[in-house]
């Protein structure tokens, strides 16, 4: 009873079922996805010259770099600026303790002063005895007349000749007094000269527009010749210091414009120059020294690391503009443009990086024409239509 009920149950689903369909299967259809029209500037592959560049890394360094220290022994007793301040050509920085160089200055005036007086008094005695001559050799002579004339004595008359001697002698004393007077007060001012350079020095100025870049000392403490103190560096510019092989030393004439980058300046790119270039290479690295121009900027520091690219020769590459390449992943390719004007994306393989282009190994070659700047909205497939 039960399986008679279960069969007629499925016979009637199946009828139910049976009734829904005509036997037919209607097709189904698929519309073919159409792009849009793409607008945009469309170029041909060629060969091109493009030149070969050696790149190396190098230091940015200050044009005017200095470390300023003491020329005396004595405290330190104030320390004007601190890092990063901006000095100007004169300005105070440090001062030093001076009692002692004071007391030097004022020993020193002193002599020039009490040299002077004896080279004026000096000078006195000379006039004195030069009128005294003077006048001893007019009696002289006089006496010497009267001898002739028999109007005078022997006697009178080696007395007038031993005064005129005498006077003459005097006369020359009193002139080396003068010059030896006259070097003690050349030497007393070479001795306050040199104290006042002293009181000078107990007070470091910046030599130089720039910033201090370090501070070594503080108040307090003793300094001494050739002790650092501070650094300072100029607003003039800057250069970068490399090294390149010998290799390539013959294409790094100065005056050779040459490509720099400063990654910590986000990836900033200018134009330098090759200023200097060592005459000698490194006996143990076979390399030389070269030395690059950097206009001022604020962005870019002493101590930054550069890349710098030097030109070396030409040499002829397929290469397409950095615009035209489409980065899908990992993957790297091109539109190029077919017979039927649709843009057909291309796998390629690139090499070398020049200024603004790209090398390309393989996916294209010279002769056919490719999207120079593809839209976002650029598909496989879509329609292309040239732009100026």
């Amino acid at each position: 009873m039960l399986q008679r009920t279960v069969s007629c149950f499925i016979t009637c689903l199946l009828v139910i079922a049976l009734s829904g369909c005509d036997g037919k299967i209607k097709p189904g259809n698929s519309k073919e996805e159409m792009s849009g029209v793409i607008k945009t500037r469309i170029s041909e592959a060629r060969m091109e010259k493009q030149p070969l560049l050696y790149e190396t890394m190098g230091t940015v360094r200050a044009i005017n770099s200095s470390t300023l220290s003491s020329k005396l022994m004595a405290a330190v007793r104030a320390i004007n600026v601190k890092e990063g301040d901006f000095v100007k050509k004169g300005d105070i920085l440090v001062v030093l303790d001076n009692s002692q160089v004071g007391a030097q200055l004022r020993q020193a005036e002193e002599a020039a002063a009490e040299s002077a007086r004896a080279h004026s008094a000096a000078l006195s005695g000379a006039e004195s005895a030069r009128a005294a001559a003077k006048l001893a050799d007019a009696t002289y002579r006089r006496y010497q007349s009267l001898l002739k004339e028999d109007s005078a004595s022997r006697q009178e008359f080696d007395e007038a000749e031993a005064r005129n001697s005498q006077a003459q002698a005097a006369l020359s004393q009193a002139e080396a007094m003068v010059q030896a007077a006259g070097h003690r007060v050349k030497q007393a001012e070479a001795a306050l000269s040199y104290a006042k350079s002293f009181n000078r020095d107990s007070a470091i100025y910046a030599p130089y527009n720039g910033f201090i870049t370090a501070k070594m000392a503080e108040p307090g403490d003793l300094a001494s010749p050739g002790m650092p103190v501070l650094g300072i560096e100029g607003t003039e510019g800057g250069y970068i210091e490399l090294v390149i092989p010998e290799a390539h030393v013959k294409n790094a004439g100065i005056g050779g414009k040459v490509g720099i980058t400063v990654p910590a300046s986000n990836d900033l790119l200018i134009e330098g120059r090759i200023t200097a270039v060592a005459p000698a290479a490194d006996a143990k690295t076979r390399s030389f020294l070269i030395k690059v121009s950097l206009p001022p900027d604020k962005n870019i520091r002493s101590g930054m690391y550069a890349r710098v690219k030097i030109p070396l020769e030409e040499t002829t590459v397929l290469s397409v503009p950095s615009s035209a390449l489409v980065y899908q992943g990992q993957l790297t390719g091109i539109f190029i443009v077919d017979g039927e004007k649709k843009a057909r994306f291309r796998l390629v393989r690139t090499g070398r990086s020049f200024d603004k282009s790209l090398e390309i190994l393989s996916g294209l070659k010279p002769g056919e024409k490719y999207l120079l700047n593809p839209p976002s909205n650029t598909a496989n497939g879509s329609r292309v239509e040239a732009s100026s």
